[in-house]
């Protein structure tokens, strides 16, 4: 007798299934994961800069300023535009915003206080990519200062640490 019955198949169809079914969920956990890494990093070199900028020029001459003024360089694969208050930079899986650079003084509940990174699906604005955002907590009042926070889902939160923790 040679081959398989139709069970062995079925069962080997329905552990490869099973194991798919677990797979893909973690997959997926580690590709979001490493895309966060990516703006956590841009986070930190924005705040840096952004730091390095004020120490140069005063906090002034630092607020509402194009990134490229305060010294912050993305690199290739960003689409950035201004309005006035501040610059916007995307690429294809984020949306940065150097919240205008005003660190200190000028924090206030409610008002982004650094830099920001909002997951964007496809071609959305800052505005409409709103998957989660990812904040660099700058402002004194902040339970976080100095670190950066996921904001604006729970369920994507809870990869890192839930929302409203640092990450």
């Amino acid at each position: 007798m040679k081959g398989f019955t139709l069970i062995e198949l079925l069962v080997v169809v329905l552990i490869i299934g099973i194991l798919s079914a677990v797979a893909l969920p973690q997959y997926q956990k580690a590709v979001e994961k490493s895309r966060a890494a990516e703006a956590v990093q841009l986070l930190r070199y924005m705040h840096q800069q952004g730091e390095l900028c004020i120490l140069a020029n005063g906090e002034q001459a630092c607020n509402q300023v194009r990134n490229e003024d305060a010294g912050i360089e993305l690199g290739a694969g960003f689409e950035c535009t201004f309005n006035g208050d501040e610059e916007v930079c995307c690429n294809k899986d984020w949306c940065y915003a150097n919240g205008s650079l005003s660190w200190g003084s000028y924090c206030a509940t409610g008002l982004v206080n650094g830099p920001i990174a909002r997951r964007r699906e496809g071609n959305q604005s800052i505005d409409e990519a709103l998957k989660y955002t990812l904040q660099y907590e700058t402002c004194e009042s902040a339970p976080y200062k100095g670190q950066i926070v996921c904001y604006d889902s729970e369920k994507w939160c809870k990869l890192f640490h839930g929302e409203g923790k640092p990450i």
